[in-house]
């Protein structure tokens, strides 16, 4: 097996970051005796083909490398998508890194293989940060975005830039959007305890509260965005007398409308249902799904711009498309 940047940070006590700033020659914070040993061991390891492309490519890099979490669902797709068409067109290269699902290891994995390649930015796919991930990036110095993750109350996220939906904003709009048509018992389904769950939870429940409905904790049952086995999660709920449900992912969505016609109930006659992303699978479902879009495609392009632009973070526009899943109880609100 070829050694690695981690092989070499490894016997040398030093981290990854400070390993690829030594062998990329790049003239940064660390004492001329690190430089030594690293490359020592560099030497010794048979690290050579690198360190005679290191100072090249840390110049004339074209690659970008794409860190994507590994979660069950589809929203990446676009995304995906968005960033190859918008690197080729700026004359760059991406490739994809799989980081797990919230693996931490895998995640710290995919960074030292992207820091290894020299790439010129990495673009990070609905990642959670640890401690170990953030300070490497960090301490490397290679230009970094997050996208379709943020948390600006977390230290471990401080000084990375973000391309987002903002989450909290979906979880008060799909609220709100069931509210003002007659619902008050309302479930939130799928979002697991990640900032981006935590973030939709705090908008859901600021829906409720403004519209004088308390939202309570055993309305909302966790997951993991995926498809997965929705019976228990849907049999839980409905014990709970709920006339709506807002789902974490449109595969969340339809797991649950799935079970829901296997326990004979009538969509959206006995029970309303909103999903949170908006991609095509609420459009070939029986009945559709009514929805809070998110614009992944925008997303991926957007990001891309600017990570090679050091763009400012941006939140991206959501909106709801209506569909058939929604019951109107009333049309009070709606008339105002």
């Amino acid at each position: 097996m070829k050694p690695t940047i981690k092989d070499i940070a490894q016997r040398a006590n030093v981290s990854t970051a400070t390993v690829s700033r030594i062998l990329s020659n790049k003239k940064q914070s660390y004492r001329p005796k690190t430089a030594t040993k690293v490359k020592a061991i560099a030497k010794e390891l048979g690290y050579k083909k690198n360190l005679a492309a290191a100072e090249l490519a840390a110049h004339s890099s074209k690659l970008i490398a794409v860190i994507l979490n590994n979660t069950q669902t589809n929203f990446a797709d676009d995304i995906i998508a968005a960033i190859q068409a918008a690197t080729d067109q700026a004359g760059y290269q991406m490739f994809i890194l799989y980081a797990g699902n919230h693996d931490s290891r895998l995640l710290n994995q995919a960074i030292s293989v992207a820091l290894e390649r020299h790439v010129a930015g990495i673009l990070l796919v609905a990642t959670t940060l640890d401690k170990e991930a953030a300070h490497t990036l960090q301490e490397s110095n290679t230009p970094c975005r997050l996208i379709s993750v943020y948390d600006e109350a977390d230290p471990r996220y401080t000084g990375f830039k973000f391309t987002s939906s903002n989450n909290e904003e979906i979880g008060y709009l799909a609220t709100n959007y069931l509210i003002e048509r007659g619902h008050s018992r309302i479930g939130l389904a799928g979002i697991d305890r990640s900032s981006t769950g935590k973030q939709r939870l705090h908008g859901y429940q600021r829906a409720m509260t403004e519209h004088g409905l308390i939202p309570r904790m055993d309305w909302v049952e966790y997951g993991d965005y995926s498809f997965g086995p929705q019976q228990n999660m849907l049999k839980t709920l409905m014990n709970k007398e709920l006339d709506a449900i807002i789902t974490a992912s449109d595969m969340v969505a339809v797991g649950m409308i799935k079970e829901a016609h296997l326990l004979d109930l009538d969509i959206p006659k006995d029970l309303s249902f909103i999903s949170i992303d908006g991609t095509f699978l609420c459009d070939i479902t029986i009945p559709t799904i009514t929805s809070v879009t998110q614009d992944f495609y925008q997303m991926g392009t957007i990001a891309v711009r600017g990570l090679l632009n050091d763009e400012d973070s941006q939140f991206i526009p959501v909106h709801i498309t209506p569909r058939n899943s929604v019951r109107i109880l009333t049309t009070k609100s709606l008339e105002h």
